[in-house]
């Protein structure tokens, strides 16, 4: 066990000294010159850097091309944005117009509609005033007498019969007298004396329909 110790002692020595013989051979130790060849990575960094600080114009131009893309970017998107923006105000506008202009017709309507009956019912009072019996409803008369000619023509009692059945749907066409029932002398008019004979015979016929139950 002895013996096997010392020639591993030995072996170790001579691999030492094998090496410390090879470093000087290589001239990295020759003359007391110990940093004969280091490594010179850091002079290589130093010089990249130098490298790029002459390079620094460049950069600049880099820089300002990203900058002048980005500000250009920006206004481009930005008029975009604004185009839309006057778009669709442009779009809200006009249905704001075009509702206006419905709701302002359609109370004109109203308005021209409810003059009208105010002076069909002025006319019904003025009627029975000149002996009219207030048994007769004259303001049908009048309002379907729209250009106040004081005489109905056929199409104005079928434009006012339409609009009665409209308002009143549980009514039925053959509900109200037909034109020729009005027009006494076929003179394609109705007049307002025909209109009172013919709503007279209207009363009496409903009122015998009623006595006979």
């Amino acid at each position: 066990m002895q013996l096997i110790r010392t020639l591993l002692l030995l072996a170790s020595t001579v691999s030492a000294s094998v090496v410390a013989s090879d470093y000087r051979d290589d001239g990295n130790y020759d003359q007391g010159n110990y940093y004969g060849s280091y490594d010179d990575s850091m002079g290589d960094y130093f010089d990249k850097s130098a490298a790029l600080q002459q390079g620094g114009p460049g950069l600049v131009k880099l820089a300002a091309g990203s900058a002048a893309g980005w500000f250009l970017g920006g206004k481009i998107h930005a008029k975009r944005t604004v185009t839309k923006l006057k778009k669709k105000h442009a779009q809200e506008r006009a249905a704001f117009v075009q509702l206006y202009r419905e709701q302002v017709g359609a109370l004109q309507e109203f308005n021209k509609e409810s003059a009208r009956i105010i002076q069909a019912m002025e006319s019904s009072i003025i009627a029975r005033q000149n002996g009219v019996p207030a048994e007769i409803d004259t303001v049908p008369f009048f309002m379907a007498d729209t250009d106040g000619s004081k005489k109905i023509s056929k199409h104005e009692f079928d434009k006012y019969v339409r609009e009665y059945l409209m308002n009143y749907p549980g009514l039925k066409p053959e509900d109200i007298p037909r034109w020729e029932n009005f027009d006494h002398d076929h003179s394609g008019q109705i007049t307002f004396d025909e209109y009172n004979q013919q709503m007279a015979k209207e009363i009496r016929k409903a009122q015998y329909r009623a006595a006979k139950g």
